[in-house]
Formats: structure tokens, sequence, C-alpha cells
């Protein structure tokens, strides 16, 4: 099975059991908890509610993620594609923000990859965001 947790859907029916018992056994504090128990209904916490807001689905699989919180963001992440690694258009996020970094304009870079100036726009925003987040 090449993607268990897709495969299982531990975010809906069932599958919510799963995580509780997971979380429960490991000892996850409140705060990191992915699914909790209100009113005797099993619930997703904030963080788990976001991350499946942003997943892209081909009928009930997963096929992809969306990193940024915006949903017009053309930036995807794919596991069949560049690797699963950030990319706008199929070009890595990456690569354009070397693009731009070595002095080419957005338009450049956009006829170059063959993106749209707004998909570079996305990806650049993406990196830079990247590069703005202090080093653990």
């Amino acid at each position: 099975m090449p993607y268990p947790l897709t495969h299982a859907r531990p975010f809906v029916g069932p599958g919510l059991e799963l995580l509780l018992s997971a979380q429960e056994e490991a000892g996850v504090p409140g705060e990191y908890c992915l699914v909790a128990v209100a009113g005797g209904q099993q619930a997703l916490m904030p963080a788990s509610e976001a991350f499946c807001g942003r997943v892209d689905r081909d009928d009930e699989l997963a096929v992809g993620r969306r990193p940024a919180d915006d949903r017009k963001s053309p930036v995807r992440m794919r596991p069949d594609e560049r690797f699963g690694l950030p990319a706008a258009g199929g070009i890595r996020t990456e690569t354009v923000w070397e693009h731009v970094e070595a002095g080419e304009d957005f338009r450049e870079v956009a006829a170059e990859l063959d993106l749209a100036v707004d998909e570079v726009r996305w990806a650049l925003a993406y990196e830079t965001s990247l590069r703005a987040r202090p080093a653990v």
C-alpha cells in the first residue's frame, strides 16, 4: 500500500477512532492532538481541519496538498510530481526563486519556465515565506 494514511482515511468515520487511540496510546499532549472528543462526539482539532482543507483529492484518494492557506495558490505538493516538493505549474518553487534571485524579472521567468506570471508570483511568495522563517 503506497499511501497508508490515504487508504486508511484516518480523518473520516472509523479512521477518527484510529487517530484517537493512537494519540492516547502515545500520550500526545492536548495542544498537539489531531482529534478530540467533545460531548461524546469525535471532532477534528483546528490543525487537522486546516490540513484536510488543503488536501487535493481524486475521488476518495489524496493526491496532493496545497501548502498555502489561500485556495487560489497554484503551489502544490504531489508525490507524483517533483518527488513531492512544492511546485507551481510542474516547476519547483525553488527553481523559480533561483531565477528571480539571479535578476530575471517575473515575465522572463514565466516565459523561460512556461508558467503564467501569476504562478511565478505565487511560487516566489511561497519560497520567500520559507526563507523568512527562523532556523530551528
